[in-house]
C-alpha cells in the first residue's frame, strides 16, 4: 500500500514521491522504488485518490527529458518508477481527450516542468513543450493508434502453434489470404496419420495478413475464433473466416517453425503429443493429385 508523504525533503531511497494533476487537482504519496506494484493497481490507486472511480482516464509521465510519455502497461509503468528522479510527474487526462483538448490540460504543467527542470540542469525537450511549432510532429499517445494485429495466448499453446489476431477496424482492406484443402501429417493412437487440413495457399500483397508478418504459405489453420476446423469443410471453413473478419483470431500450426516463440525453459525441437512439424512437401504431393480448390478471404 502507497505510504503518504509530504515531500522529497528526508524521503528514504526506496520510495519513490508521486506527484499526480488531474484537471486542476494534485495528489502526492509515495511508493516503494523496488517493489511498486502493477499498472492495473496504480491505475485503480490514482481513481481511488482523485476520486474518479470507473472514470476512463488515460495515464502519462513526465521524464527526465521532459518528454510526457505513456503509462498503459506494467513495462513502462516500472519504467516510469525507476526513471523518478526525484520526483514522478503523473498528468491524468480522461480517455476521449485528444489533440488540442489533451493539449490544453498539460501544457501549463510542461511549461512550469521545463522551468523546474532548467533549475537542475536537466536538459528539457523544446518539441513536447511546443508541439506544434513549424516542423514538428504530433504523435498522439498510444491509445489513439488502432492495433491492426498481435500475436495471443503464447503461454498456453503449443509451441508449434501461433494464435493471432487480426484486427480491420471498419477498414476496406481485405484480410488478403486464399486458403485451400489439402493433408496434415499427426500422431495419433494408431501411429503417425495423414488427415485432411485446411491450409494458406497465398497471401495477397497489400493485404492486411501480408502486412503483418505473422501469417504465412502452408501455414495449416486449426482454429478460427476458438473453434476447431478439423472435420469441417474448406467451404465451411471460409464461411468463418469471413463471419469473423472485423476481428479474426486464428490459430495455426506455421510452415516455418523456426519464428515461432519458445517458451522459457523448453527443450528445443520438442513437439507436443498428436501433433508433428507441418511436412509441405507432403500435403502438396496429395493436393496435387486432388487438384484442391482455393477460396480467397476478404
Amino acid at each position: 500500500a502507497p505510504q503518504q508523504q509530504r515531500g522529497t525533503a528526508g524521503l528514504p531511497e526506496s520510495l519513490v514521491e508521486v506527484k499526480s494533476k488531474f484537471e486542476a487537482e494534485y495528489r502526492r504519496f509515495a511508493l516503494k522504488r523496488n517493489c511498486p506494484g502493477g499498472f492495473l493497481e496504480f491505475y485503480a490507486l490514482l481513481q481511488s485518490i482523485h476520486g474518479i472511480p470507473g472514470t476512463d482516464v488515460q495515464l502519462g509521465y513526465a521524464d527526465v527529458h521532459g518528454d510526457l510519455l505513456p503509462i498503459n502497461n506494467d513495462d513502462n509503468f516500472h519504467k516510469a518508477v525507476s526513471s523518478a528522479c526525484p520526483l514522478l510527474r503523473i498528468i491524468i487526462t480522461k480517455k476521449g481527450q485528444t489533440g488540442d483538448q489533451a493539449l490544453v490540460c498539460t501544457t501549463n504543467s510542461l511549461q512550469r516542468r521545463k522551468k523546474m527542470l532548467g533549475r537542475t540542469g536537466l536538459r528539457t525537450s523544446s518539441s513536447s513543450i511546443h508541439p506544434k511549432s513549424k516542423g514538428a510532429l504530433m504523435i498522439g499517445l498510444p491509445h489513439n493508434f488502432r492495433q491492426i494485429s498481435s500475436i495471443i495466448d503464447v503461454d498456453i499453446l503449443p509451441e508449434t502453434h501461433r494464435r493471432v489476431q487480426l484486427h480491420k477496424h471498419g477498414s476496406s482492406k481485405p484480410l488478403g489470404f486464399y486458403i485451400r484443402d489439402g493433408v496434415s501429417m499427426r500422431v495419433t493412437t494408431h501411429g503417425v496419420e495423414k488427415l485432411p487440413g485446411i491450409f494458406i495457399s497465398r497471401l495477397v500483397r497489400g493485404g492486411l495478413a501480408e502486412s503483418t508478418g505473422l501469417l504465412g504459405v502452408n501455414d495449416e489453420i486449426l482454429e478460427v475464433n476458438g473453434i476447431d476446423v478439423a472435420g469441417k469443410s474448406l467451404d465451411q471453413v471460409t464461411d468463418m473466416l469471413v463471419a469473423n473478419s472485423h476481428n479474426l483470431i486464428v490459430t495455426v500450426k506455421p510452415a516455418d517453425q523456426k519464428n515461432n516463440v519458445v517458451h522459457r525453459g523448453s527443450r528445443h525441437n520438442s513437439s507436443p503429443e498428436g501433433d508433428i512439424r507441418p511436412n509441405p512437401s507432403d500435403s502438396d504431393t496429395e493436393t496435387r493429385t486432388r487438384r484442391p480448390a482455393f477460396k480467397f478471404i476478404h
